[in-house]
């Protein structure tokens, strides 16, 4: 009876860090999000590398554009950094020192831990862009998830997963 209860426990373990598994990356997309007063709607892949990369530093508009990350630990943060930067997490950091370093840009991005705080800061601010797991855009507030190449976080094809 025994080693019965130990074998359905050992199960139940798995068939539990399985549905975790599962429910992690059915949310794991990163939905771009930016203030709701920005025209931007849409945006292609180049243009959000570009902005990613800090070689586009103003929306069209002329408004300097804020980036805004989770901590490099997170989910999101690291999937734009396996996607769209291609560098190691420990580089992360260095990449955005050599920026300041060589003039490149004057501020470093912002790095928030709070998801409420990210839909805040994105809520309040205009020129704002952050990156959140899809489930955890705010509903309520002055907030829109854009388009990247036509495609929403939840469509086949869209390139931050």
């Amino acid at each position: 009876m025994r080693l019965y209860k130990k074998y359905m426990r050992l199960i139940s373990t798995i068939v539990f860090a399985f549905v975790v598994i599962f429910v992690t990356n059915a949310y794991a997309h990163v939905a771009v999000i930016v203030n709701k007063s920005n025209p931007v709607s849409d945006i292609s892949y180049k243009e959000l590398q570009q902005i990613l990369e800090a070689r586009k530093q103003y929306w069209d508009n002329g408004e300097k554009i804020t980036l805004i990350f989770k901590p490099i630990a997170s989910a999101e943060t690291r999937t734009l950094i396996d996607t769209v930067y291609k560098i190691k997490y420990e580089e992360f950091d260095k990449y955005w020192f050599s920026m300041v370093y060589n003039g490149k840009i004057t501020e470093f991005p912002k790095i928030v831990i709070s998801t409420s705080t990210m839909n805040i800061l994105v809520s309040e601010m205009p020129a704002a862009i952050a990156f959140l797991r899809i489930d955890e855009v705010s509903k309520r507030g002055n907030i829109k998830v854009l388009r990247i190449d036509g495609k929403m976080p939840d469509e086949d094809g869209y390139p931050l997963k």
